[in-house]
């Protein structure tokens, strides 16, 4: 029988059935992929994340079940996002390029594959279609995702919960929800497991826990980070300004002019590479000497004009000024990439979509928060102790829920082949 949610579902899918018929629309969107697919032929363990940040820690995460997992079923990661396919697919080929180089992927020895595709639109017809093709053993969600068609449709599939939500944020649900396929529950905080349990509490979820954020799950896996009283490397970056919006210039404009007046050396890298001219433009505006990254210059500030180069700079930063943070309008960008480098963490008075963890951050005093650019010239320097001590309950915190999470897959998976 049909829900209210069936028939809402329904009717979405013909509404885009009809947008895309228009050229444009079907483009950028990628309308009649998501209705029609291709998807490609399972079984897979399925993931899912909405935009890049989610889909990269669904990446690692894929990685990581590699490793740990003999004979991991082949993995599909869907993404709302057209524009992240991309990086996606660029991803996955230079792991099998890297692989290929070390002569340890060829066909006869790969048990496992990650593939990506468009996530297909949550409507019957689309959703049937991709059943049939991926025939998908569990789902794993990244952060939130609750779309009502997934969940419905796993609980058709499978004969017990087999869907699990992983470095999860919440905050509303769709009404009328079902939340009994869900098996696994791993929240970033304590705040998102109270409103998720507060909606979920009837599906009768076994143990769910506060994860922590898994964009850490790399380096939580990985060798201990260096410790306060690891020998320092050289620290040519005075001030690092990352991933600012040219819409938040006035801030970023009055804290770079202090350090280069105070005869620091200053890295800009934009959110945005197409607004690089425009900061370009507005420094020299303003008599403020420029160079290239990965030139560096004392009282000047050096351009960043491509991505991927964060972790090289942050490994010569002594401070970093995290962007998204200085208007109001933005969402706070990643401040654990410069936290997990050692790096002097600092964010601008406002955090939306992590409100929470800054919040709890900055009273633990594990980053410094600049409610006005003016506030740079006088910043207070986390203690690196501090900072050490959190990261190593964070670390823990994640290890741990990802050993829960690794026990949710095996229990899901068929018993292996008796050689």
């Amino acid at each position: 029988m049909f829900s209210a949610l069936d028939i809402a579902r329904t009717a979405i899918g013909t509404a885009a059935k009809a947008v895309a018929k228009v050229p444009i629309a079907d483009k950028h969107f990628r309308l009649n992929e998501r209705l029609e697919g291709p998807w490609p032929a399972g079984p897979f363990l399925w993931m899912h994340g909405a935009s890049l940040g989610e889909c990269k820690m669904l990446l690692n995460l894929a990685r990581a079940l590699q490793a740990d997992i003999p004979d991991c079923p082949r993995i599909l990661v869907t993404t709302q996002k057209a524009e992240v396919l991309d990086f996606l697919r660029g991803a996955c080929k230079a792991d099998a390029s890297s692989e290929n180089s070390a002569g340890t992927s060829s066909d006869s020895e790969k048990t496992c594959e990650i593939e990506v595709s468009i996530a297909p639109a949550d409507t019957p017809v689309a959703m049937k279609k991709f059943a049939k093709n991926v025939k998908p053993i569990a789902l794993v969600l990244g952060e939130n995702e609750l779309w009502p068609g997934y969940l419905s449709t796993m609980k058709r599939l499978c004969l017990k919960p087999s869907v699990a939500i992983v470095s999860g944020r919440f905050h509303a649900a769709i009404p009328g929800i079902d939340f009994s396929p869900i098996g696994f529950a791993g929240m970033q905080t304590g705040a998102d497991l109270s409103r998720f349990m507060n909606v979920a509490s009837r599906a009768n979820i076994g143990s769910p826990i506060i994860g922590g954020d898994w964009k850490l799950l790399p380096w939580a896996r990985g060798n201990k980070p260096a410790t306060s009283d690891s020998p320092a490397p050289d620290k040519s970056v005075d001030t690092f300004f990352v991933s600012m919006h040219f819409s938040e210039w006035a801030s970023f404009y009055r804290m770079a002019a202090h350090a280069t007046a105070s005869g620091e050396a200053v890295v800009l890298a934009p959110r945005r590479l197409e607004e690089v001219p425009a900061f370009r433009k507005a420094i020299s505006e303003k008599k403020i000497p420029t160079v290239d990254w990965p030139e560096v210059q004392k009282g000047a500030v050096s351009i960043v004009g491509q991505f991927g180069l964060t972790k090289d700079i942050f490994a010569v930063s002594k401070t970093a000024v995290v962007g998204g943070s200085f208007n109001r309008g933005l969402g706070v960008h990643n401040f654990w990439e410069p936290l997990q480098a050692g790096v002097a963490t600092y964010v601008g008075p406002y955090s939306a979509g992590q409100a929470e963890n800054v919040a709890a951050l900055v009273r633990e005093g594990v980053i410094s928060q600049l409610n006005s650019p003016e506030e740079f010239a006088r910043k207070v320097i986390p203690d690196p102790k501090t900072v050490e001590r959190f990261l190593a309950r964070e670390k823990e915190k994640i290890e741990d829920s990802y050993r829960q999470f690794v026990d949710f897959v095996l229990g899901l998976l068929p018993p292996p082949n008796v050689k």
